[in-house]
């Protein structure tokens, strides 16, 4: 067993499949979104299971993540949401995995390949922005791009989709106007003469809170790991947990009172004080977060308002640690690899035990081993860990 690890919990994530099924019906198609390694999860085992638990397909970012899973065995459907370089293409096709389109060019690049190979039907999917900024054809431009498509009759338009920005802020005005865009543009591709069987838009957020668009697909991560997105209906499924992040006590010390701990002696000991070491720090991604730039004065405050709250040990932010059923401080600064905590008030204290720590999983360095519980067996554990 290691010293650090990531805990990953198939029966909580097979449950949290089964609710979210439950949820949007038998009659919808359901995109398990396994980007980012899985947000972090290890999107290897956690696609062979939720494709067990009743996820139809899959949805990614890069096509290098498409071909993990498919060279891991997995032959369903895998959506690249994100674009795909020209250099990518070749692989693509190769890994049979299904693009998103957002330009004429990208479309001229893959049927160019599809031809070059004999193929015939080779799905595609169509994006199409609607206020995300991000990636996709404006309304617009679909009818061009749809006439290019009938023109090449060795693609197949699967499907269509945007992106929404804001199901999970409670601006519902934008998340209609977004599905109105949507709805003119495939309108406007029908009305050119596609046909097009898969339109989706509702990602975690909008599958709980705007079940009226769901519409043929809906694309699901947050929900699947256990998570609510920031939305409360009545018909919000219980989740359950399915990440977690652990480490063992490698050191005990016991220091007198006024001593300083971690560099910078940024926490000084009121009282006699027995600290453990751990052996993690912000190489392992602890302590990590994203720089979240203000984009208003409330945006600001909040901001301010957590961080203050972090300072005397309180909410998301607060530096504390889970051992033996309590909850105790982290100590000073978190190092490169290490990281002290209080243990004084936890009994029977010894080096070896087991410590949780909350931590983004996203920013959680993808080299430490998974270990994945409950579903998978001892074997199959250690071979994990190499």
């Amino acid at each position: 067993m290691p010293q650090t690890w990531i805990e990953i919990n198939l029966t909580a994530l097979a449950h949290n499949a089964q609710k979210t099924r439950q949820l949007v019906g038998n009659n919808k198609i359901i995109y398990g979104v396994v980007k980012a390694n899985a947000y972090g999860c290890g999107s290897i085992e956690v696609s062979h299971c939720l494709i067990q638990n009743g996820i139809d397909r899959l949805a990614v970012t890069h096509v290098q993540e498409g071909i993990e899973l498919r060279q891991s065995g997995i032959e369903v459907p895998i959506l690249v949401m994100g674009p795909t370089a020209s250099e990518d293409v070749d692989n693509l096709i190769k890994h049979k995995l299904t693009p998103a389109i957002s330009t004429l060019e990208s479309l001229e690049n893959i049927a160019e390949k599809v031809q070059q190979k004999g193929l015939q039907n080779y799905p595609i999917h169509v994006k199409i922005e609607t206020g995300l900024g991000r990636t996709g054809l404006f309304p617009f431009q679909v009818t061009n791009i749809t006439k290019a498509i009938l023109d090449h009759p060795e693609l197949y338009l699967e499907g269509a989709f945007t992106h929404l920005a804001t199901a999970t802020t409670g601006k519902g005005n934008y998340v209609h106007q977004q599905v109105a865009a949507f709805s003119e543009a495939i309108h406007t591709m029908e009305a050119a003469g596609a046909t097009i069987p898969i339109k989706h838009v509702a990602n975690s957020a909008a599958t709980l809170a705007y079940p009226q668009y769901h519409f043929d697909a809906v694309r699901v991560g947050t929900l699947l790991y256990g998570q609510n997105p920031g939305v409360t209906t009545d018909k919000t499924p219980t989740l359950q947990e399915a990440w977690s992040f652990k480490t063992k006590i490698a050191h005990l010390a016991d220091l007198p009172s006024g001593h300083g701990v971690g560099y910078g002696r940024a926490h000084i000991t009121g009282r006699p004080t027995k600290i453990a070491v751990l052996p993690v720090g912000y190489i392992d991604g602890y302590q990590l977060e994203p720089i979240s730039v203000p984009v208003n004065l409330w945006d600001l405050t909040k901001i301010l308002l957590k961080t203050t709250a972090a300072y005397f040990g309180i909410g998301s932010l607060a530096r504390n640690v889970r051992i033996k059923g309590k909850t105790v401080p982290v100590l000073g600064k978190v190092a490169m690899q290490f990281t002290m905590i209080d243990v004084t008030s936890v009994k029977d204290i010894k080096i070896g035990d087991t410590v949780e720590l909350p931590a983004r999983r996203t920013v959680i360095n993808s080299n430490l081993p998974r270990v994945y519980k409950e579903q998978e067996s001892q074997e199959k554990q250690e071979l994990a860990l190499g």
